[in-house]
């Protein structure tokens, strides 16, 4: 396996990760039509538009045998849901291919991503997970403290689901006091 700065041509197989992970990671914990609602052709258009553009976000693929087999997006700066200065980095989302799960892709593309923000000078790292995922005991395995929660409404214009209603997200912060101990795990 290697690791390695996502590219353009990356744009196609970053979205059927997100949509496959969405959609099975996340079942039971939003509603289907929600999850539904994301279409690879514009995931893949909004990748293509990120990879273009980037704004200082950090995009990791890992990838074997030639094909991706997941991602890591990273963000130095302020963590803002989350008391002023307490951390100053965030691990905004990671994803790998349901079959490549539990093979230590996760864990390598978690260190990967620590140590690209330490190199840029930050010190710690906290990130956000859907409360109830099943990803909050991996995080706590590799040593993830939670330091809070916060809670936001998909409303019902966006969730596109056929009952037309708006739902409550809860997510559970984790973070690593010191980035440098993450990035060794």
């Amino acid at each position: 396996m290697s690791i390695r700065p996502a590219a353009a041509q990356d744009a196609a197989a970053l979205a059927e990760i997100q949509v496959n992970s969405y959609r099975t990671a996340y079942a039971g914990l939003m509603p289907a039509g929600y999850l539904a609602h994301f279409s690879l052709e514009e995931q893949e258009q909004d990748w293509r538009d990120l990879l273009a553009e980037p704004a200082g976000d950090i995009l990791l693929v890992a990838e074997t045998g030639g094909e991706i087999a997941g991602y890591a997006v990273g963000r130095p700066g302020p963590v803002e849901e989350l008391p002023e200065g307490a951390y100053d980095a965030e691990l905004v989302s990671l994803h790998v291919r349901w079959e490549l799960q539990k093979r230590g892709t996760g864990r390598a593309l978690v260190r990967a991503m620590a140590q690209a923000l330490h190199s840029q000078g930050c010190t710690s790292l906290a990130l956000f997970v859907l409360a109830g995922n099943p990803a909050c005991a991996f995080y706590e395995r590799l040593g993830g403290q939670r330091v809070g929660e916060k809670r936001w409404t998909v409303p019902a214009s966006e969730a596109g689901t056929l009952d037309d209603f708006d739902f409550e997200v809860v997510e559970t912060a984790y973070a690593w006091p010191q980035i440098a101990t993450l990035s060794r795990a």
